[in-house]
C-alpha cells in the first residue's frame, strides 16, 4: 500500500480501500466515513442522498467535497459488499 495515500478502514468484513489523496485530505475523508457510520448506525428517515447533499456542503467546493464523498461512499461500498447474497 502507498503510504502517501489515506486509506478507509476495513470494515464490514471488507478490506481497507485505498484513495487517491494524500494527507492533506485526510480529515475529509475521515469526516465522509464518519458521516456513512453515522447514517448507517441510525436508522431513521433521513435518505442517504440527503445526508451525503447536506454534509458535503460543509467543505469547500473542488477536491475538499470530493474527498468527502469518496470517504462517504466507499464506507457505503464496504458495507454493500459486505451484505450476503
Amino acid at each position: 500500500m502507498d503510504e502517501n495515500y489515506i486509506s478507509i478502514p476495513a470494515a464490514d468484513g471488507c478490506p481497507n480501500l485505498l484513495t487517491p489523496w494524500g494527507n492533506e485530505f485526510a480529515s475529509m475523508i475521515e469526516r465522509g466515513v464518519q458521516c456513512a457510520q453515522s447514517w448507517l448506525d441510525t436508522p431513521g428517515e433521513i435518505p442517504l442522498w440527503w445526508e451525503l447533499a447536506q454534509t458535503r456542503k460543509t467543505f469547500p467546493v473542488g477536491d475538499c467535497q470530493d474527498a468527502f464523498e469518496a470517504g462517504f461512499l466507499l464506507r457505503i461500498q464496504q458495507r454493500l459488499r459486505g451484505v450476503p447474497q
